[in-house]
């Protein structure tokens, strides 16, 4: 679900199980803010199925099963 505000941009999964948002604040609206949130949405592993959001724990191509709601944002040692 997006969500543009005066201030913010928020993209929350759509996933009915995951609770994983992205959120931008900016000083005030405008028609480039929301573009450049999506862009970096989609650099970070987001993805847009028929104007739908899932984060990079929640692949379009599994089933909810096979989703990773917290194992996505967990740091890994490199």
């Amino acid at each position: 679900m997006r969500s543009i505000r005066e201030n913010t941009t928020q993209t929350t999964c759509d996933c009915e199980d995951c609770t994983s948002y992205a959120l931008t604040a900016h000083l005030r609206r405008s028609d480039d803010q929301a573009a450049l949130h999506h862009q970096a949405l989609a650099q970070d592993g987001w993805t847009d199925v028929e104007g739908r959001d899932y984060c990079p724990g929640c692949p379009t191509g599994q089933s909810v099963a096979g989703h990773d709601h917290t194992g996505a944002w967990v740091a890994t040692e490199a």
